[in-house]
Order: C-alpha cells, then sequence, then structure tokens
C-alpha cells in the first residue's frame, strides 16, 4: 500500500479479522509480527461498486469461506476468491467459516449468472458458470 497508493479495501464483516486473525497465526508460530496490518480505506457491502481504471465491478458478499467473502462480478467476468473453484469449493472447516453459508453465497449469488461467464477462482484454472452449474460435485 505505501509503494502502490493502492486502497485497501474488505467486506465489512472482515474489519476485525484483518486485524486478529494474521496476528494470532504469527503469534502461535512464536513470531513477533514487525508491523500491523493497514487500516481499511474502504468496507465494502453487497452491491458496492469497484473502479479499476475503465472497468467496474460489483461486489457480491459471497460469505462461507470467511465471514467477510466477497466475489467481484463485471464485464462476463467473476473473480471468486476462495468461494468457487475450477469443480471445487472453498475449505469451511476452519472457525468462522460455515459449509451453509458457502453453498447459500454459490446458489444466491454465483450460480444467477449466466453461463458463459468465465469464472477466476483465488487458486488454480479458470472455469465457467456452466462448467460449474453442470459438473462441480459439491453443487450436484
Amino acid at each position: 500500500q505505501e509503494k502502490t497508493n493502492a486502497q485497501f479495501a474488505v467486506h465489512e464483516a472482515e474489519k476485525g479479522f484483518v486485524f486478529s486473525a494474521p496476528m494470532r497465526m504469527l503469534t502461535s508460530l512464536g513470531l513477533t509480527p514487525v508491523k500491523s496490518p493497514p487500516k481499511p480505506d474502504r468496507l465494502l457491502k453487497d452491491g458496492d461498486r469497484i473502479d479499476l481504471g475503465d472497468l467496474q465491478f460489483e461486489v457480491l458478499y459471497t460469505p462461507g469461506h470467511s465471514s467477510g467473502g466477497i466475489s467481484l462480478s463485471g464485464h462476463g467476468v467473476v473473480f471468486s476468491g476462495d468461494t468457487l473453484f475450477n469443480f471445487g469449493i472453498g475449505r469451511t472447516d476452519f472457525p468462522g467459516m460455515s459449509h451453509e453459508r458457502l453453498m447459500k453465497s454459490i446458489r444466491e449469488k454465483l450460480m444467477v449468472l449466466p453461463d458463459e461467464t468465465i469464472v477466476y477462482p483465488g487458486h488454480g484454472p479458470p472455469t465457467t458458470i456452466g462448467d460449474e452449474r453442470r459438473g462441480n460435485p459439491f453443487l450436484q
């Protein structure tokens, strides 16, 4: 952030996690944090818009993998983070995660997008909403 002057934005449900989780993880490993995470410049909510140059994306609140999970949708693509993967879904086995919320997010926010929407997950290769609707074993 200091080097790029980029804004740091998180969903409003995630703001406490940004500060507490990394600190807990580092101290549990016996490490002392050198610096606290930056304070968010913007707290996001469902339906907000993010401008990236000439492009605009809609914030889709997709909790489940984390309480403040979001996906960004626009221009025929969706950046799904750790919500939806190529024939997979995000993990929900850590505290604060919820399988039920994740599945609801996928059904109500992502599976309503057109089949040709390209999904860029947080990990792994891209896919499409149509391919996931037809073949993702977690969605059958």
